[in-house]
């Protein structure tokens, strides 16, 4: 098999125990690409469950020019706000008002029989590409993604590809030797937001890895899948140039996942398959990350940054103290002196002077420490929630005269924990019903707008809550109530 021909059958996903080549990756997009140049749709939301499918979709998008909206999950409550800035959908959700755009995909590779012929019929339409790097060659495309912002509402991001792909380029050039040790891309996260866009997916097409298109809900099934051979599907060629000992791996995941892989680590077994262990979205705590080190014989790497900044820092906490946080190349940072807010000039951020919401101590100008944020959006369960917004909802229900959410500090994990003053109506039900009664309806309630994960696991209902003299609610107070 020539050069050539092994660039053309390079793995690019393995889906439903089978290999996914480039150039079957390569036939699904230019068939996408047929049926949206169809439509005059400028703005598409794109959607879907599966990694491989949103790929597809994703660099069809691209390669085409519209404008690619990504809602970060599939409530209701989400794709209503965000349709009327869209004229279409792509992928396996359906929104009223919204035309779709139908691209019916395979579900099992071309690779041996008629993958070459399709190919053929397509290029006729449509230039192939040749490879992987002209998968990141799209001059005109945005993408929009979405947060709850600082004030709790949804809050659209929008970025430039090229901005994607420069960010792609400084992480393949700061971990170079972990991904060209690596083979295979697991991951616990969704590609549905940018963390997950961009090391699930974008970070691995670039650089050479196989994508396995599973979001891992359990470590053992990573253990399981790291131990099992992964030639299913392919011609006896290309098995034998893959079969060449265990599958080496990097891991995509957060800290809620290693905090529970840490307490039970069944992936020890393959430590030496594990390149690297990537964990984004929220604080990990030191403790877990020191227990990591010791079981893995290597730390998780933290990714600090944000939908609005892209990538700031990153650390390895393989000492006995906590790391400083390291910038990424190309970026530079101040620290404003009233408030000890990070201010950054980046290429992801189309604004010079970027001021956040995290506070840092300077350490100079390449490193800083981590002071905490400075509002009320928290990182809960790797969901960004804006405790403005959960408060803000639940004083919309009808029994509710004050409300107040707070965070505490569980055994193994951060607590929400919410406070209701109720009102007459309410306090009436109470006394007639059960407290879990009443603890369901304001579940449901908040179910309209927030994922269930992020739903308060804890409530109270005291007859009128702690203001103090100058009208402000004494938090410790509140806190007394969870004792």
């Amino acid at each position: 098999m020539t050069e050539l021909s092994l660039c053309q059958r390079d793995i690019c996903f393995y889906l439903n125990k089978q290999a996914y080549s480039f150039e079957q990756f390569n036939a699904d997009i230019s068939h996408t690409r047929q049926v949206i140049r169809q439509t005059h749709a400028d703005s598409v939301l794109l959607f879907h469950q599966s990694s491989y499918q949103f790929s597809v979709g994703f660099f069809a998008l691209a390669l085409e020019g519209r404008h690619i909206v990504m809602p970060p999950n599939a409530q209701q409550q989400t794709l209503m706000y965000i349709a009327p800035q869209c004229q279409a959908t792509l992928g396996d959700i359906n929104v009223d008002g919204l035309d779709a755009i139908n691209t019916p995909l395979i579900d099992t590779p071309l690779i041996n029989e008629s993958s070459s012929a399709r190919h053929d019929v397509l290029a006729a339409q449509i230039q192939p590409l040749q490879n992987r790097a002209e998968l990141f060659t799209p001059l005109d495309c945005q993408i929009t993604f979405f947060t709850s912002g600082s004030t709790g509402q949804h809050k659209p991001i929008v970025k430039q590809f090229s901005q994607l792909n420069c960010e792609v380029d400084v992480l393949i050039k700061t971990f170079t030797a972990r991904l060209e040790n690596s083979q295979l891309l697991l991951s616990t996260v969704s590609h549905q937001h940018i963390y997950g866009l961009l090391f699930k997916l974008l970070l691995p097409l670039k650089s050479g890895l196989a994508i396995v298109n599973d979001t891992f809900e359990y470590p053992e099934h990573i253990s399981q899948y790291l131990s099992k051979e992964l030639t299913e599907g392919l011609d006896k060629e290309l098995t034998e140039k893959l079969a060449d000992g265990t599958r080496t791996a990097l891991l995509i995941s957060s800290p809620a996942h290693l905090k529970r892989l840490s307490l039970d680590n069944v992936l020890m077994p393959n430590k030496a398959q594990l390149q690297a262990v990537f964990s984004s979205g929220g604080p990990l705590p030191f403790e877990i990350a020191k227990t990591l080190c010791k079981q893995l014989s290597q730390a998780p790497i933290e990714v600090f940054g944000s939908t609005e900044t892209g990538g700031i820092a990153w650390r390895q906490c393989q000492e006995s103290t906590p790391s400083a946080w390291q910038v990424f190349p190309d970026i530079s940072y101040r620290v404003m002196a009233e408030t000890a807010q990070l201010v950054l000039t980046s290429p992801y951020i189309n604004d010079a002077n970027y001021v956040t919401e995290d506070r840092v101590q300077r350490i100079d100008e390449q490193h800083f420490a981590m002071l905490g944020r400075a509002d009320r959006t928290i990182k809960h369960e790797e969901k960004r929630l804006n405790l403005d917004h959960m408060e803000r909802c639940l004083r919309q229900h009808v029994l509710v005269n004050e409300v107040r959410v707070l965070v505490l500090d569980g055994v193994k994990k951060q607590v929400l924990a919410t406070v209701i003053e109720l009102t007459e109506e309410g306090q009436a039900l109470l006394n007639e019903q059960s407290k879990k009664s009443l603890n369901d309806s304001f579940k449901q309630h908040l179910l309209g707008e927030f994922e269930r994960i992020c739903v308060p696991k804890k409530w109270r209902y005291p007859a009128q809550m702690p203001f103090n003299s100058q009208g402000k609610l004494v938090i410790k107070e509140l806190e007394k109530l969870f004792d």
